[in-house]
């Protein structure tokens, strides 16, 4: 074990433990802001850069297959950071047209027998305004981009689900504010922490909210940027494949699998993610590239650990791969662990790229 990941597992991550999680993660947020000046020293130990992982994807260039997932840098805290730790891309958000607090503390929730987290937090963020200005200020400040940037997008928390116009028009609001900053854009509408928020996966509702988006994105710029759709694990087999036609109908660009679980158990209620949640979020994205003949690009999110975990959403059907939990568990080494791990698989199995894993 190298000492970065034995000084976490046994010295730092038995402290943060010991507090609140989201009180610890607000914490170490705030000490990552003052360790700019460090960064190429982080940068110079975490990542690792190999073209046998970089890919171009939707003419973006990926400098290797993992990002971080939604929800860690909800406010884009730190978007000159992130690569920092290897991350070849970053999801902000979710993100809402007005400020919103979210759901009331205590929400989230470590279960390290089960290496999982259950959150609740509601979409919490400081809306689209504040969060482009942040965007467009460390873009200044960086000189350019260091990782690629995605932006998720929901509604307010008290826009009736049913009232699809208005639905729509927070969605289009934060992707107009957020359009010059972001690589491309997610569609959450599969967070179990919103009230009704779900039913918008349903054919009819998702039809018009991804029509509308591609129509205004295609008004935004040429060529108009891509647009994923993030899925529940919780859809049945049959509601995802429902839900992938409507998507491809609308020419979708891409897809998430998956976000969050609300099957939690006897844990609190909110959405579970980590080690639980790896089979269905692999079954997912396997339903969604037989669907797509391999077409389209999926984002691989939901209990990668290992380099074999993250082996087995490559081979499901995964362009890319997304981690939250894992990061909170592994450490600030958990990115150069998994490359070092899939390029050592790789070799072993004689494969000249990444993607040669797919099927």
């Amino acid at each position: 074990m190298a000492i970065i990941d034995l000084l976490y597992q046994k010295l730092a991550r038995p402290i943060f433990f010991r507090f609140d999680p989201e009180t610890m993660h607000e914490w170490v947020m705030g000490c990552l802001r003052w360790a700019r000046p460090v960064k190429p020293v982080l940068r110079s130990y975490f990542r690792i850069d190999d073209p046998r992982l970089a890919q171009e994807i939707w003419g973006l260039h990926f400098a290797n297959p993992i990002g971080l997932a939604g929800g860690f840098d909800k406010n884009a805290l730190l978007p000159d950071f992130w690569d920092a730790f290897g991350f070849a891309f970053f999801e902000i958000g979710t993100v809402t047209p007005l400020p919103q607090p979210g759901n009331p503390k205590p929400r989230l929730f470590r279960y390290p027998a089960d290496q999982a987290l259950v959150n609740r937090m509601g979409f919490n963020n400081d809306g689209c305004e504040a969060i482009a200005r942040r965007l467009g200020e460390s873009a200044a400040r960086r000189g350019g981009p260091t990782a690629v940037v995605g932006v998720s997008l929901g509604k307010q928390k008290d826009t009736p689900a049913d009232d699809l116009a208005r639905v729509i028009r927070d969605y289009q609001t934060s992707l107009e504010a957020l359009y010059p900053h972001a690589g491309f854009f997610v569609v959450n509408v599969s967070s179990p922490n919103t009230p009704n928020l779900r039913d918008l996966q349903e054919a009819g509702p998702l039809r018009q909210l991804l029509s509308a988006l591609k129509e205004r994105l295609a008004s935004l710029d040429s060529p108009a940027k891509p647009l994923c759709l993030k899925l529940s694990p919780d859809l049945g087999d049959d509601a995802v494949r429902q839900a992938v036609d409507v998507a491809l109908a609308c020419g979708i660009d891409g897809f998430i699998a998956t976000n969050t679980t609300n099957q939690t158990g006897s844990r609190e209620s909110g959405g579970l993610s980590g080690k639980p949640l790896r089979p269905r979020s692999t079954e997912v994205i396997r339903l969604i590239a037989r669907q797509t003949g391999g077409a389209l690009p999926i984002i691989g999110c939901g209990g990668i650990f290992t380099a074999e975990d993250a082996i087995e959403k490559l081979q499901a059907g995964a362009w890319l791969l997304q981690l939250y939990t894992s990061f909170v568990y592994e450490g600030p080494a958990v990115v150069r662990n998994l490359l070092r791990g899939i390029l050592e698989l790789m070799d072993r199995q004689n494969l000249s790229h990444v993607r040669d894993w797919r099927p």
